[in-house]
C-alpha cells in the first residue's frame, strides 16, 4: 500500500513549491507572445509529450521501487484522467475534450496544489511528478484558453457533471473489485481541508454537491472574463 504524504498548506516548502508551479506556468503561456518558435504547433504538441513523459517515468520509477500496483498506480484519479485529455487538448484540440477538461482540470488541479497529498509517497521522482502533473492540468486549461480560443458553452457545467456521474459509477465499481480509492471513492484523503466533511459514503455526497457548485463558478468565471 503506498504512504499517502501531505504537505501542509501555507508552509515555507509549500511556498516554495507553489510559486515555482506557478512561474514555469506563466512563463510557458507567455512564450508563444514573444518568441517565433513558441508559436508553433508543435510548442503545445512538446508540453503535451512532457505530461506523458511525466506519467510513463513515475509509473517506471514505481516498478523500479518495487512499489508499482494495479491498486495505487493506474490513472484513474480524476487528475490523472485529466492529465490524458490534457494531452490531448496540447495535441490537437477537442472542443468536447477541451470542455470536460476545464472543470475537471482547474477543479482537481487548483485543490491538489492548495492541499497537496501525494498518493504514491514523495520519494525521489514522485515528488515532482506530482507538481509537473498538476501543474500540467492549470497549463493545459489556460493555453486552451489564451492560445486556442477554448471557451465554455451554456449547460456545459451541468453535461459535465453528469459525465462525472458515468465516471464515479465506473471507477468506483473497479474500486469494489479490486480494493482500490481511485478518485477517493472508498475513503476520504487525508489532507486538511475544509471541505472534506463526514465518513464514508457522506463525503461523497458533499464532494457532489461541491463539484456542483465549483464547475458553475467555473462557468460564470468564463462569462465574466469575456
Amino acid at each position: 500500500m503506498s504512504q499517502h504524504i501531505v504537505i501542509e498548506s501555507f508552509t515555507p516548502e509549500w511556498w516554495t513549491c507553489i510559486t515555482a508551479v506557478l512561474g514555469f506556468i506563466i512563463l510557458l503561456l507567455m512564450l508563444p507572445k514573444y518568441v517565433d518558435w513558441a508559436k508553433h504547433e508543435n510548442y503545445p504538441r512538446c508540453l503535451g509529450l512532457l505530461l506523458l513523459l511525466n506519467l510513463l517515468i513515475e509509473n517506471l520509477y514505481s516498478f523500479w521501487l518495487g512499489s508499482w500496483s494495479v491498486e495505487n498506480n493506474l490513472p484513474l484519479h480524476l487528475c490523472g484522467i485529466s492529465t490524458f485529455l490534457s494531452i490531448a487538448v496540447l495535441w490537437r484540440f477537442n472542443s468536447s475534450i477541451a470542455h470536460v477538461l476545464y472543470y475537471w482540470g482547474l477543479t482537481g488541479g487548483i485543490h491538489s496544489l492548495l492541499t497537496p497529498e501525494f498518493d504514491l509517497g514523495t520519494k525521489g521522482f514522485f515528488y515532482y511528478a506530482y507538481f509537473i502533473s498538476h501543474g500540467g492540468l492549470l497549463f493545459a486549461c489556460l493555453y486552451s484558453i489564451i492560445h486556442q480560443g477554448f471557451k465554455p458553452v451554456k449547460f456545459s457545467w451541468l453535461r459535465v457533471f453528469m459525465i462525472t456521474q458515468f465516471a464515479a459509477l465506473a471507477i468506483g465499481s473497479f474500486n469494489w473489485a479490486i480494493g482500490s480509492n481511485y478518485m477517493y471513492l472508498s475513503s476520504p484523503p487525508i489532507v486538511k481541508n475544509p471541505l472534506i466533511m463526514g465518513d464514508w459514503p457522506w463525503y461523497i455526497l458533499v464532494f457532489e454537491g461541491l463539484a456542483l457548485v465549483h464547475f458553475f463558478l467555473l462557468y460564470k468565471i468564463s462569462k465574466v472574463s469575456k
